[in-house]
């Protein structure tokens, strides 16, 4: 990946602009090169990833007809594992690994497991919903920039795209 000033990258969760390079000693013996990074939802937060690290904490952003593929081949719900403990480990990984197919599949999982506890007149429980908080506010908040639309707009996007593509 190329860290061009100015390019777009997601570093974790957050959509950040590079902002260009500077050499810091942060142990006052070693100077090393960092890449800048700018969340776009910041003014003033920084974040300096060591640019021999930068590629396998950095990744390019999704574009328009990823997006789309994504939303074309979103497949079944991830099956719901019982055990609350496995459960929220299986859900990290999928989270920490970015990998939009995963996080859908597992999203979709949340979703049905929710509307089955709200017909039992229950609740999903706390971390399940703090998962399915950031799993929406990740995939909102990059389709939203790529497509240039709000976030609060992107599920009404996906469901249009799901309805359009089973019509064909």
């Amino acid at each position: 990946m190329e860290l061009a000033e100015g390019k777009n990258v997601v570093y974790r969760t957050e959509i950040c602009r590079v902002e260009g390079c500077e050499t810091k000693c942060a142990d006052g013996v070693n100077p090393r090169q960092y890449c800048v990074l700018a969340p776009v939802n910041s003014r003033s937060a920084r974040y300096y990833i060591p640019v021999e690290t930068a590629p396998g904490k950095l990744r390019e952003l999704l574009t328009k007809d990823e997006i789309l593929d994504l939303i074309k081949g979103m497949g079944a719900a991830d099956e719901w594992v019982s055990n609350p403990a496995l459960r929220k480990q299986q859900q990290s990984e999928i989270m920490s690994g970015g990998d939009y197919r995963r996080i859908a599949a597992m999203l979709r999982g949340i979703y049905l497991e929710k509307q089955r506890r709200e017909a039992a007149g229950k609740r999903l429980n706390s971390t399940d919903e703090r998962t399915m908080r950031a799993a929406e506010d990740m995939i909102n908040g990059e389709f939203s920039f790529v497509l240039g639309i709000k976030p609060e707009e992107v599920p009404e996007f996906i469901c249009r795209e799901i309805q359009r593509n089973t019509q064909k």
